[in-house]
């Protein structure tokens, strides 16, 4: 039960930080056009905060993907296997989606850690800060595919399909 909870919560948290952050991206890249070719005074700061918003969102929808099984992973392939042999590689790709969130956490914290210099137009803002969404993301990767594998194994224990083409995860 509790998981089920954190999961809405964490859920619906991490599509709205990503709403926000795809208008962010809009709005700072409609403000830096305007300044730029109709002003003639271009912000020195709206393309560095574009770029920041956009891997932000990108990182954050990684995870997001994986819960809600909507990763384009090998959706092709799945249309040419039958559903059992769907299921055992949408489980492989979780296990793998497992093994790229811990190496996120590991090596993107190490990134962030030792990222060396600062945003100049971010009044000074270290690059470490920004680079953490390394591994919050990879955090949010593991908790997503951990979490996907788990529905997985209760369907098998039942002797249901696997995955999303049995109905799992769909809202």
């Amino acid at each position: 039960m509790l998981a089920r909870v954190l999961d809405l919560i964490l859920g619906r948290a991490i599509t709205r930080v990503c709403v926000v952050l795809l208008g962010v991206m809009v709005a700072f890249t409609l403000y830096t056009v305007f300044m730029r070719n109709v002003m003639s005074d271009p912000p020195f700061w709206g393309d560095t905060l574009t770029l920041i918003a956009n891997v932000w969102l990108v990182m954050l929808a990684f995870a997001l993907s994986i819960r809600e099984r909507e990763s384009i992973a090998m959706e092709m392939i799945y249309d040419y296997v039958p559903a059992r042999v769907a299921g055992l590689l949408e489980t492989l790709w979780n296990l793998l989606f497992v093994a790229v969130g811990l190496m996120m956490i590991v090596y993107g914290y190490e990134v962030a850690d030792r990222i060396p210099g600062t945003y100049w137009e971010l009044g000074n803002a270290p690059k470490s800060w920004l680079m953490m969404i390394l591994p919050v993301s990879g955090v949010l990767v593991v908790m997503a595919a951990l979490r996907v594998l788990a529905e997985d194994f209760r369907a098998l224990r039942r002797g249901e399909r696997l995955g999303r083409r049995a109905g799992v995860g769909e809202v």
